[in-house]
């Protein structure tokens, strides 16, 4: 029996992914990859960055060791081990990646793939031409740019450069404050640097509800990084061996001086030299447009992960991966967006699903909002990480659990049973029904249900 080829574009989490269902549904699999194999997120995104915040996190805990009877000496950072663990890591999981594509016999190509039609792609270093019958593109994202005066003459650094940095700066600007900016920002605090984080917005983190928005803004400036929202960047310039950024807050204009100037402001989608236009696949405002099956508007030809926008998560590239390598090869499956958590790893960690209370106001009428500090949990109180909180949105007549916001200690753990929870249609009183072990920082989201059905456990 032929097997029916199916080519992949790109090997990052929504390539490789998509590359191994392929494989194990029976396909001959070629993978093409430009760069390295696991994409941005485990080169220059997701893993490395969170190598980073763990090493600072544990600088920090060293720091509060007198809280847990511990005495510890002089506390020194090494910046060259930190980067050589981070390379270390990397290197474990794309090795890792690798050898599951091996067993499953993919066939990995090193190259910039291009359309020549829809049934034929070529590897424009090597000119090798492929034909196949199902096409899956995962070329990712890169960098969104901000239009600066002075920018030509003061390179801005991005996300991919900051984690690459030789050594650390004595200071730092970073334009945007979104999840990267602020991540990256508290590492580079914890290590020494002076932060400066400049937010377009009338808050960080903008996109998620503004309670938590607003918590984290405390927590991170308390720490001492200096944050300017509703301050749009005018200009950059030289300043002796520095650089000056300017820009306008409702007070007024304002600058600061800094080291090294980044910008962090997104991703936008990345198919250049792939060759669609010439094939009419259809894009809209710069990414590639799908169905819920992640076809395209051509029949043979699917595309998954931050190349089509939308929510550009790893989960949610992996999960677009496996969606599209099954409908290729004949299977029916959609994605649901409905239960995406969100994740960032900052200390204290934010994690959210679902909606924010103000889009379940918006979408719902009259809604039900029950929240939880973490002083409330024992199992906080042993870790002395009471700040913080747990907040649960529902609607007002069925209970339906319409969004779950945290944050606080390991809330990027605990958002999984929530996500799980609104994936499987739980009410709030089934979930408040559900026995959590104790001491567990999962009481934190029974309490919450709890307190939207009769009343929380621990609170007055």
């Amino acid at each position: 029996m032929v097997k029916e080829r199916v080519i992949v574009v790109g090997g990052g989490v929504g390539g490789y992914p998509a590359a191994l269902r392929a494989a194990r549904l029976g396909a001959e699999v070629i993978l093409i990859e430009k760069e390295k194999i696991g994409g941005v997120c485990l080169n220059r995104g997701c893993i490395p960055t969170k190598v980073f915040l763990h090493s600072a996190s544990m600088c920090n805990e060293i720091k509060r060791a007198s809280l847990f009877g511990l005495n510890t000496g002089k506390l020194e950072t090494d910046f060259k081990r930190l980067l050589d663990r981070k390379e270390t890591v990397v290197g474990r999981l794309t090795g890792g990646v690798t050898s599951l594509l091996k067993t499953r016999n993919v066939k990995v190509l090193k190259g910039t793939a291009s359309f020549l039609d829809p049934n034929r792609i070529k590897i424009l270093e090597s000119g090798e031409v492929l034909t196949g019958e199902k096409f899956i593109i995962a070329t990712g994202s890169i960098p969104a740019r901000l239009s600066i005066e002075g920018s030509e003459d003061v390179p801005l650094l991005t996300s991919d450069d900051l984690l690459n940095i030789e050594s650390l700066p004595s200071s730092l600007v970073i334009i945007g404050g979104g999840y990267i900016g602020v991540e990256l920002g508290q590492f580079f605090n914890r290590m020494g640097v002076q932060v400066t984080i400049v937010e377009m917005l009338n808050r960080i983190i903008p996109t998620e509800d503004e309670e938590i928005s607003r918590a984290l803004e405390g927590f991170l400036s308390k720490e001492g990084i200096r944050i300017f929202t509703q301050a749009k960047v005018e200009k950059v310039k030289r300043d002796g061996r520095n650089k000056r950024v300017t820009f306008s807050t409702p007070e007024g204009k304002k600058e600061v001086v800094a080291t090294d100037v980044a910008q962090t402001v997104g991703r936008r989608p990345h198919h250049m030299e792939l060759g669609i236009e010439e094939i009419g696949l259809e894009t809209e405002r710069g990414r590639i447009k799908v169905n819920d099956r992640m076809g395209t508007n051509i029949p043979n030809i699917y595309a998954v992960g931050d190349v089509i926008g939308g929510i550009m998560l790893a989960h949610v590239a992996m999960a677009e991966g496996e969606c599209a390598a099954r409908n290729a090869l004949g299977q029916r499956s959609s994605i649901s967006y409905l239960a995406v958590p969100r994740c960032i790893y900052t200390s204290p960690e934010v994690a959210c699903v679902g909606l924010t209370e103000r889009e379940a106001m918006d979408q719902k009428g009259e809604v039900r909002v029950g929240r939880i500090p973490f002083h409330a949990v024992g199992k906080a109180s042993l870790l002395e990480e009471t700040e913080g909180m747990i907040k649960m949105v529902a609607g007002k007549k069925y209970g339906e659990i319409l969004g779950v916001h945290m944050i606080g200690p390991h809330a990027t753990e605990l958002i999984a049973e929530a996500a799980l929870a609104m994936e499987m249609e739980v009410t709030v009183e089934e979930l408040a029904h559900t026995i959590h072990p104790h001491p567990t920082l999962s009481e934190g989201l029974g309490e919450a249900a709890m307190l939207l059905s009769g009343g929380a456990m621990h609170l007055p």
